[in-house]
């Protein structure tokens, strides 16, 4: 009888832990995440060369709306570093550093498991040139000072109450060239991974 009514708790507090979840999926999350950027381009080039990835900082805000469907959106706002080094031989390995405010918005597929949330997203973002350097130099005559790309990734939440735990990757597309004026390269177009860890509230 004890054994009967030991199981009867546990599995109430389990129907409660995950409807109390539910409610807490239901809603805007407002929240901060951080993490790194790892950055390429694709390129035309009157010249053989080979480039390397930069490896650089990401984050900032978002908002995230999810519903106790599978749907769900969301918005956000962060600092992007973006990039490419080339390898053109003979000691001519140019190096792009560029920096982006970008404002993502996605629309998710998400399935709600208890207290965690994975989803999948697709959307689009804007980015506004915070900073531009080639080889050191300032390069803002060079480059436009925005860039549009396409957003594919997935994300991971755990919700604790008040609180969540966010994970998140996502593979941003240059749709745009970036290059305005250049006798190095022509049609540049962004691509870079983030992975960010955050929280909500």
């Amino acid at each position: 009888m004890r054994f009967i009514r030991s199981s009867a708790l546990a599995a109430l507090s389990i129907f409660a832990l995950g409807s109390t979840a539910l409610e807490a999926q239901d809603g805007l999350t407002f929240g901060v995440r951080g993490g790194v950027s790892v950055a390429s381009a694709s390129l035309d080039a009157s010249q053989t060369f080979d480039k390397s990835n930069r490896t650089g900082i990401a984050g900032g805000l978002f908002l995230d709306y999810a519903t106790s469907s599978v749907f769900g959106f969301q918005i956000g706002a962060q600092y992007t570093q973006k990039g490419v080094e080339l390898d053109f031989g003979s000691g001519n390995t140019p190096a792009f550093d560029l920096g982006y405010l970008d404002i993502p918005a996605v629309l998710k597929l998400g399935i709600p498991l208890g207290i965690i949330r994975p989803s999948i997203f697709g959307g689009v973002g804007l980015g506004f040139q915070t900073q531009c350097e080639v080889s050191g130099e300032d390069c803002g005559d060079v480059f436009k000072g925005s860039d549009f790309h396409g957003i594919v990734g997935l994300d991971l939440a755990i919700y604790l109450g008040g609180l969540s735990l966010w994970a998140d990757g996502r593979y941003n597309v240059g749709l745009q060239n970036i290059a305005d004026a250049s006798d190095v390269v022509g049609d540049l177009k962004n691509r870079n991974w983030t992975l960010q860890v955050g929280i909500g509230f």
